[in-house]
């Protein structure tokens, strides 16, 4: 037991170091020496857990999706009214990403270069949350033809605040600032669809209503 909570504590250790090397420079500039020396193991350590340092780089990202994904399914696992689900969501991204700026990084430069098999396990994931997600918008607000464009809308929202923001900002402004933000377009734009169907359905009526007296 305690031989196994060895190897994944520094698996995890190995994980971390990697991510803020990868994430200072281009992959291509990276040396696994660099990683070993600053984590002060030795090469062999490392090879042991990752046979190359491609294998290693991609480990890094795909620990961080994980890690990302399994934090957000707590936080939607939380009952709350929508307001402060979405600020919850939104204050979950941004503090994840605020901690981990380094997997940001590597997030944002390298994601499209994962292996087939591990972006399409994380497709699967993203594809989920964007419908849990939807399905809550949905539920809260009446209206049950929520797009999911509006979901990675918020999502882009989030990521631009972690792009731009300010360093003296706080995780709290921030994620209420989006979430208002959020809400309340997707609040407006479920109103305007709203008066068009409601507006069509009238015009169906009057249509048929003179056919009728015709």
């Amino acid at each position: 037991m305690r031989g196994r909570k060895k190897i994944e504590e520094t698996r995890r250790a190995i994980l971390r170091c990697a991510a803020e090397v990868f994430s200072e420079r281009p992959y291509h500039e990276v040396l696994i020496d660099e990683i070993s020396t600053r984590l002060k193991v030795g090469k062999g350590t490392l090879y042991r857990y990752f046979p190359s340092k491609e294998s290693l780089y991609f480990a890094t990202i795909v620990d961080g999706l994980e890690g990302m994904q399994e934090a957000i399914d707590e936080t939607l696992r939380q009952t709350a009214p929508l307001d402060r689900t979405i600020e919850a969501l939104a204050r979950t991204l941004i503090g994840y990403f605020w901690e981990r700026r380094d997997f940001f990084v590597l997030v944002n430069r390298h994601e499209a270069k994962l292996d087939p098999t591990e972006r399409a396990e994380w497709q699967k994931g993203r594809e989920e949350l964007v419908s849990t997600v939807g399905q809550r918008l949905a539920a809260d607000l009446g209206d049950p033809s929520v797009d999911p464009l509006a979901v990675e809308m918020l999502f882009g929202m989030i990521r631009s605040v972690c792009l731009y923001r300010d360093e003296s900002a706080r995780v709290d402004d921030l994620a209420r600032f989006v979430a208002q933000v959020f809400l309340g377009g997707v609040r407006s734009s479920g109103a305007h669809a709203t008066s068009r169907r409601t507006a069509a359905v009238e015009r169906r009526r009057t249509v048929a209503a003179k056919r009728s007296a015709g």
